[in-house]
């Protein structure tokens, strides 16, 4: 799965054209490749002389076949058009005053599943912007636990590459849905790059979005994630967990055993999540599909989900 495409491309189809959402696929193992350290946007830092540029065939937004990455993560391609892949969903709360998603961290790096995590630092409100912080412990993630999705709006993957550098395994990530969807086509790939000492993948589920390239994107659940978390469609102080590899239920199994969350709902009315995503879906599909219905820039999809997304 690579294109013969390199930085000038990414430039021209994905940065020119209002697509980049900043995630830090291109430049997390991509020498020829930056951003910008006011607003995390992606830029090239020099010409590049590779017929095959690995910043384009890890950016998400070049091209997105994802079927095929389904298969190869998974197993297995899905179902269930709108969440994804996935092995259980169930609904938990917090066991204790802390957030869910730091009591899935902290079973992560007890049970040795993670020895660190990128998470992101805040750098600016309005607009939004987050740089990756990796860190060693949970209890130096604990500040920097996303309380919402624009908490992470930032080049998290680069903490990926940074950590790859300063010879780090075990790394985990708490990431937006677009971050774990370049963060996929990395894995996937042929490119040697070290991002297979990624662990963990945990995704909160996104709600909108507060860049350009945002009402482009259809994955609103984190498809490519070992969990992901989304308050979409749980009561409040509640979240459902939509566990998608067995990584991922030991994980939930560790918090659980450690009384760190707890199960209200085993079997949870899915019905607001997927009102809430699929209405999502459809809105951003049709941005990309355009007036004439007939280019789609980055998105592959197959026949069903097109005509899902399109049905009024």
């Amino acid at each position: 799965m690579k294109v013969e495409k390199c930085s000038q491309d990414l430039e021209n189809e994905v940065i020119y054209s209002g697509l980049c959402i900043h995630c830090g696929s291109c430049n997390a193992f991509c020498p020829h490749m930056d951003f910008n350290h006011e607003t995390g946007e992606a830029y090239v830092v020099d010409e590049c002389t590779e017929t095959v540029g690995l910043c384009y065939n890890a950016c998400p937004r070049s091209f997105l076949p994802v079927s095929e990455i389904e298969q190869a993560l998974f197993g297995q391609t899905r179902t269930d058009l709108a969440v994804g892949v996935y092995k259980d969903i169930i609904q938990v709360k917090s066991s204790n005053k802390d957030e869910i998603l730091y009591n899935l961290a902290l079973a992560a790096f007890e049970k040795g599943i993670i020895k660190h995590l990128v998470v992101g630092k805040n750098k600016s409100k309005k607009p939004p912007v987050a740089f990756p912080e990796v860190v060693d412990s949970a209890k130096k993630a604990k500040a920097l636990i996303p309380k919402a999705t624009m908490d992470n709006a930032g080049p998290l993957i680069t903490g990926i590459g940074k950590a790859y550098l300063d010879k780090k395994r075990d790394i985990g990530i708490i990431a937006n849905p677009c971050h774990l969807q370049g963060l996929a086509k990395i894995l996937v790939s042929d490119f040697n790059t070290g991002a297979e000492r990624t662990s963990l993948k945990l995704a909160f589920a996104c709600s909108s979005g507060g860049m350009a390239g945002c009402k482009y994107c259809t994955d609103f659940s984190g498809e490519f994630s070992d969990i992901s978390y989304s308050p979409w469609g749980a009561p409040k102080g509640e979240a459902l967990l939509i566990i998608r590899t067995d990584v991922g239920q030991k994980v939930v199994d560790a918090a659980k055993d450690m009384k760190l969350i707890e199960v209200t709902n085993a079997n949870p009315d899915l019905s607001e999540m997927k009102k809430f995503i699929n209405k999502k879906r459809k809105k951003n599909f049709k941005n990309l599909m355009g007036k004439d219905l007939v280019t789609a820039k980055y998105l592959s999809l197959n026949i069903e989900e097109i005509r899902e997304l399109l049905e009024d």
